[in-house]
């Protein structure tokens, strides 16, 4: 049948069929129209440049529903007319690739994805489109969000999206730069980390996905998703978390002293009160489960995940200060593998080691190291003590180096230096249980030779937060390790009076700006992976002797976020210091303690309290 003998009938065709039809010729009508219209109507603008048939079709491919045969004859004349499909067939192409098709039969489903991987091959102007239509399916529709638990999509859903990624990596497999185009959209396609919680994690979700068939491109992927949880972790601060989860703290605090039990609910809730803080809970889940996936896959590739997370670690989450849960991904994953633990450790006591390296990115990395150390329960004691001796050793050479540059003791000239004295003190005094647990390991401690480093020239307890300072006094001279208290005191003496001697000086500037990246962790779902592998304050004998022990004492966790209050968590970030161990009785002295002085303007420290910075 000729093209000139079909022409006639074309308009025809297209016309709606009258009332008197019955329903079964109007179904083959409709058929007909979708069978030859695509391939007609083009043909008729290319060689008679004539439209009217053109813009006809868009209009009824737009207002019309289909059913699934004549959704299916559509897309095997599309597949057929593709050659025909110039950039100025842009508009046609583009209500094809928009029609509905997922929750179509799989014949329709296979019919849609011929045309595409057509159109792709064919015409390659028009894959971005294709990408941005496909990575758009990603993002769960507000109809769809009860199918969702947590970034985990139902079976229906679930197997909808499978036709997703199976185009996408059909199309990779004929065409592998689309992959670029691929990585591009769904960079750009991520949710807004305000968007809706079932949003962000339905779209992580699909972004993980892509790593099972594109495990070459798993970097660039994860690239992605750390930049989005980095985004998220900075916008929801831990005082933020507290004002939301704990708003009234006060009376928490109060309930707790006085034994009551109310709200014992607390600790049964699954989901967080702030909405940003649950997306970041969620986001934590789903990744923690990507972790523990790649663990259990048999095709070992845990080990070249790590790699890849590791260097996310260092490019993403080591500069940025002051992030709460991110760097967690990497504290759960060195859980499954000692290996992996040694790997994160030694990496960052390289950057310590290295003067080539930003100070400010050095002494963030001693940050991860002494919170690790003090924290991780997966961490053995004889690495703990491999790596507190690597610490000693460098402050040890770096004193002897600095001798002839004793005049200049300022914070800024030796900031790594410091940094990694602090870091000494705090693992000594966190982990001291275990440090000063039998003779073999109190002999391990002297060799550190600690007194000569707290009464070197550059005078470290100077710099140090006064609650690290305080804590590792109270250990070292329980033990006769060292004797920090007359440089305590010293120290504050000339902090006073410099404090006196400039009247607009609220506080010494001469303070270490120190976080603990691995303080409590705040969030409800995916803190369930952490606290197993969380190590507590355990109370030492010798704050036994001061009566630390005893429920007389209200734990504190200033700067880090915990305060543990006769069983009830209790939050608190006004202020910069961490003194799980100050005594109740003398919490109203802790302000004027903190630099050296009670109440009355006289010098005190507490030599033998317990360093439970955070408990």
């Amino acid at each position: 049948m000729s093209a000139t003998s079909e022409k006639p009938r074309l308009s025809s065709i297209l016309k709606s069929p009258s009332p008197q039809q019955d329903g079964k010729s109007a179904t083959r009508n409709k058929v007909r129209f979708v069978a030859l219209s695509i391939e007609s109507a083009l043909q008729d603008v290319v060689d008679n440049n004539r439209l009217a048939t053109y813009d006809e079709l868009l209009q009824k491919l737009k207002e019309e529903e289909i059913d699934d045969v004549q959704f299916m004859e559509l897309f095997i004349d599309a597949k057929r007319s593709v050659p025909l499909m110039k950039t100025y067939f842009t508009l046609l192409v583009d209500q094809l690739l928009s029609m509905r098709w997922l929750d179509r039969s799989g014949e329709c489903v296979e019919a849609y994805k011929n045309f595409v991987i057509e159109l792709s091959i064919v015409h390659k102007n028009f894959c971005p489109m294709t990408i941005t239509k496909l990575v758009k399916l990603f993002i769960p529709t507000p109809a769809a969000r009860n199918q969702w638990n947590v970034g985990v999509p139902e079976d229906g859903q679930r197997l909808q999206l499978a036709a997703v990624h199976d185009l996408i990596m059909r199309l990779t497999n004929v065409i592998p730069m689309i992959f670029d185009v691929v990585l591009t959209q769904l960079r750009k396609n991520f949710p807004y980390h305000k968007k809706p919680t079932y949003e962000v994690t339905g779209y992580l979700y699909n972004v993980l996905q892509v790593t099972e068939y594109a495990s070459i491109y798993c970097d660039e992927l994860l690239d992605i998703v750390f930049h989005q949880l980095l985004q998220l972790d900075v916008n929801v601060p831990r005082s933020d978390i507290e004002a939301t989860e704990y708003p009234d703290e006060d009376m928490i605090f109060d309930m707790a002293i006085n034994g009551e039990e109310e709200g014992k609910d607390e600790g049964e809730r699954t989901s967080m009160k702030h909405p940003l803080a649950e997306t970041l809970d969620c986001f934590m889940h789903i990744m923690f489960n990507f972790i523990e996936r790649s663990i259990k896959d048999e095709g070992g590739q845990a080990d070249r995940l790590f790699k890849i997370m590791f260097k996310q670690f260092e490019t993403h989450v080591l500069p940025t200060h002051n992030t709460d849960h991110v760097q967690f991904l990497l504290f759960y994953f060195c859980s499954f593998k000692l290996s992996y633990a040694e790997h994160f450790i030694s990496s960052l006591w390289k950057n310590v080691s290295n003067p080539n390296i930003s100070p400010t990115v050095r002494q963030a990395s001693v940050g991860y190291i002494a919170s690790m150390l003090a924290r991780a329960k997966f961490v053995p004691l004889s690495f703990l003590k491999t790596m507190l001796q690597e610490l000693s050793q460098w402050v040890h050479g770096y004193i002897q180096r600095s001798d002839s540059m004793h005049h200049n003791q300022t914070l800024k000239a030796h900031l790594v230096f410091y940094s990694v004295c602090q870091a000494i003190f705090y693992v000594v005094a966190f982990r001291s249980k275990h440090l000063t647990a039998n003779a073999k390991n109190l002999s391990f401690l002297q060799s550190l030779q600690l007194s000569s480093i707290v009464t070197c020239h550059l005078n470290p307890l100077r710099v140090c937060l006064p609650t690290v300072a305080t804590a590792f006094a109270g250990v070292t001279r329980s033990y006769q390790l060292a004797y920090c208290h007359t440089i305590l005191e010293r120290n504050a003496r000339r902090k006073l009076a410099t404090v006196y001697s400039n009247s607009s000086a609220q506080t010494p500037e001469d303070c270490l700006d120190t976080f603990f990246p691995f303080d409590p962790y705040m969030l409800i779902k995916s803190g369930q992976r952490i606290e197993p592998l969380y190590l507590q304050y355990q109370v030492h004998e010798v704050d036994e002797e001061h009566g630390i022990a005893g429920g007389e004492y209200v734990a504190t966790t200033h700067g880090s976020g915990s305060n543990i209050v006769s069983g009830r968590k209790r939050y608190d970030s006004n202020t910069d210091d961490i003194d799980d161990f100050i005594p109740e009785s003398k919490r109203r002295k802790h302000t004027a303690a903190s630099h050296g002085m009670d109440m009355n303007g006289e010098f005190t420290y507490s030599y033998g309290v317990s360093p439970g910075f955070h408990s």
